[in-house]
């Protein structure tokens, strides 16, 4: 590939990466939309099969819609793991930025129980989704918590720990090249999830 050639997919790809993530940012397109500020995702990392550590993703984007469509944007390249060398190994080896800007997270909740809510009040609903992962699209099934703290504003966590199977999404060899640079004897496949999510209403 030369490098005109490299330049212009570069250019593809970050065209994409703005169009997914400025998708969900006008609130005429959602019901109720992220409010990213006060919002976080982070995953969990296993090496040397006892030394764990917790990175996160500084841009994500989403909304549910009034008919309960539920949409999460990743920013891949916005990974963030407080070593800046291992961020760009991390974009360039394990999640291949170049190729996959971001992540999607699809599903569907069910609206009557989330609007009935109260202030104060919370519910606990079963929510399959569909994640789109560097080229892969894989199902994922979660017990999810709304917790309603005003009438315009809702926060969503988990219920239980999420995890994630690495090998499921093609990530395996990311890993070994990471676990290689590293030199490490193991880095776990099994990624659990955290986050929590609060949404805005926007009519």
């Amino acid at each position: 590939m030369n490098i005109s050639t490299s330049l212009s997919r570069q250019h593809v790809v970050a065209a994409l990466a703005a169009l997914f993530l400025g998708l969900f940012s006008h609130p005429a397109l959602a019901d109720w939309q992220l409010d990213a500020d006060n919002s976080h995702l982070s995953y969990g990392s296993i090496k040397k099969n006892s030394i764990g550590e917790s990175n996160h993703f500084q841009k994500i984007d989403g909304r549910i819609s009034e008919d309960g469509d539920i949409t999460l944007v990743i920013d891949l390249a916005s990974v963030e793991t407080w070593v800046d060398i291992r961020n760009t190994r991390m974009m360039k080896f394990l999640f291949n930025t170049e190729e996959f800007a971001v992540a999607t997270l699809s599903g569907q909740v069910d609206m009557d129980s989330f609007n009935n809510l109260e202030v104060g009040e919370k519910v606990t609903l079963d929510v399959a989704f569909s994640l789109n992962l560097h080229g892969s699209q894989q199902p994922l099934e979660a017990e999810l918590v709304v917790l309603r703290l005003a009438k315009d504003k809702v926060v969503v966590l988990p219920h239980e720990i999420i995890f994630l199977d690495a090998e499921k999404f093609g990530l395996l060899p990311g890993l070994k090249k990471l676990q290689e640079l590293a030199k490490l004897p193991s880095i776990s496949s099994a990624v659990p999830l955290a986050f929590y999510l609060t949404f805005n209403h926007t009519p």
